[in-house]
């Protein structure tokens, strides 16, 4: 046990909290690449629940088959991957609709083209004795400040009945370091995304609240306009199979087991994962973009006025992949 606690440990510290360069992910034996010839598609990612699908459609050869060259370009912490946006070495990225808004207001114009299925759970350390949300009043909840993490924290706890200021947030931004704070009871409580959710849990933490059983949806993809403007046929075909590799997941989430360990999911994680329902294609509500930007205007993060036509554009979602209908996770 010493020996695989060790062995997570060293995986968490170099695969989540630093720099990387950026790599492809598909592995040696997926499927042949399309003609040469075709523009390439580049898609930033991190080894989170979010990107699952899109690294099943590359390793499974889904992007292949709708004749679409797509670079899924992994990096190990949010702030490297909008670098990457930001410099043009990436043409869009699974992300958040806090990202979304920094990079229009710092000039870079970009559209969220849809939403992801990611999740964010607040848990209670193994020996707290804390054994529902009420008991978190007054304690120490580990968190990364302005991040959409802490955005999940204060609206599920305003959902609960929380005022401002009932817990005490104590900012890690690394979240391994976060992970070991909490299992080490340094912290009453912390909020994770999957995977290291799931590693909490099987070290005796306690899910107090998840974002996979509300109706917030932080998680997003987006693209540049640059990107739409001259991609727009290969997104299209990026969307295609998206939709069909997240269809066939929900169907038979065991034939995708072997993706997680392509996504840097620990050993012990992806033999026992509970993969998400991956929901139709759709964009932000009104009301999703609303609250996140009535958020960051109360932490005093916006310099500018924006509206929800600023950041999203449903032109993939309502006239390009033939749908009949749109789902949302809640």
């Amino acid at each position: 046990m010493k020996k695989l606690f060790v062995l997570l440990l060293i995986f968490l510290l170099f695969g989540l909290s630093g720099c990387t360069n950026a790599t492809n992910v598909t592995e040696k034996n997926a499927a042949p690449q399309p003609a040469s010839g075709s523009e390439v598609v580049k898609i930033g990612i991190l080894p989170d629940v979010d990107s699952v699908p899109f690294i099943a459609a590359d390793v499974k050869g889904y992007f292949n088959k709708e004749g679409v060259k797509v670079e899924l370009v992994s990096f190990k912490n949010p702030v490297e991957r909008d670098a990457a946006l930001q410099g043009g070495a990436i043409d869009g990225e699974v992300g958040d609709i806090l990202a979304a808004a920094f990079a229009v207001q710092n000039g870079l114009d970009v559209k969220i083209t849809s939403i992801t299925n990611g999740k964010y759970d607040i848990l209670a350390a193994p020996n707290s004795g804390i054994t529902d949300v009420s008991g978190l009043k007054g304690k120490k909840v580990a968190l990364s400040k302005n991040t959409i993490i802490e955005y999940v924290v204060d609206r599920m706890l305003s959902q609960k009945g929380f005022s401002d200021g009932e817990i005490e947030k104590v900012v890690v931004a690394q979240m391994p370091v976060r992970l070991e704070m909490l299992k080490s009871g340094k912290v009453d409580a912390a909020c994770l995304p999957e995977p290291l959710s799931t590693l909490a849990v099987k070290s005796g933490a306690r899910v107090l609240l998840s974002t996979k059983d509300t109706a917030l949806a932080p998680g997003i993809m987006l693209f540049t306009v640059k990107a739409i403007n001259n991609k727009e046929d290969s997104i299209k075909k990026v969307y295609k199979a998206y939709e069909k590799v997240t269809s066939d997941i929900n169907a038979n989430p065991e034939n995708f087991r072997d993706v997680l360990a392509t996504a840097h999911f620990p050993e012990e994680v992806a033999g026992t994962f509970e993969f998400p329902h991956y929901t139709g294609l759709s964009v932000p509500t009104d009301s999703d973009i609303k609250q996140v930007l009535d958020w960051m205007k109360a932490k005093e993060m916006l310099k500018k006025q924006l509206t929800y036509e600023d950041l999203v554009d449903d032109t993939f979602i309502k006239n390009n992949c033939n749908l009949k209908g749109t789902e949302r996770n809640g």
